[in-house]
């Protein structure tokens, strides 16, 4: 199982599922979310070219478990949605979110190995930072298990047979 090969397989699927969608950013022009692993990126304020943070997609990874017949992981879908208009905001965290959620739903695999598996939580807390507002999507994804490589197969690979 490697964890990094499925962050960035995730990555690319979520871009994929949210690359048609337009949303408000802070100097009032619209595009589609910025998708990043991990953390956001720092700013520097003296840098009038640095990309807005909002509307972003956070993939950011938890854990992960392996067993005798399955490996999952936990990642946590942070959505962040900029709006002054507070009719729009929660919705524009809503039509981002379930984006990303239907997309799992009706295709479940991503990348070579990879598959999301339900149920998907979605979270919006009450209170909310307007006019940024933000949710997530909990995911659990089956991973591929490393078996062990017994003799034979040892010596069959290094071309002792």
């Amino acid at each position: 199982m490697n964890v990094s090969i499925m962050m960035d397989d995730l990555v690319k699927e979520i871009e994929r599922a949210t690359m048609h969608l337009q949303l408000e950013t802070k100097n009032k022009t619209f595009r589609a979310p910025q998708v990043i692993d991990g953390y956001l990126p720092p700013k520097n304020p003296k840098d009038p070219q640095s990309i807005e943070d909002f509307p972003f997609v956070i993939v950011r990874y938890l854990s992960d478990e392996s067993q005798q017949e399955n490996s999952t992981a936990q990642v946590k879908i942070i959505c962040g949605i900029y709006s002054e208009d507070d009719r729009r905001g929660w919705r524009d965290f809503l039509n981002l979110s379930n984006t990303i959620k239907t997309h799992f739903s009706s295709t479940p695999f991503f990348g070579k190995c990879f598959e999301v598996q339900l149920p998907i939580k979605r979270e919006f807390p009450e209170e909310q930072g307007v006019p940024e507002w933000m949710g997530w999507l909990m995911l659990t994804i089956s991973i591929p298990n490393i078996k062990a490589v017994n003799e034979d197969v040892e010596k069959i690979i290094s071309g002792q047979y």
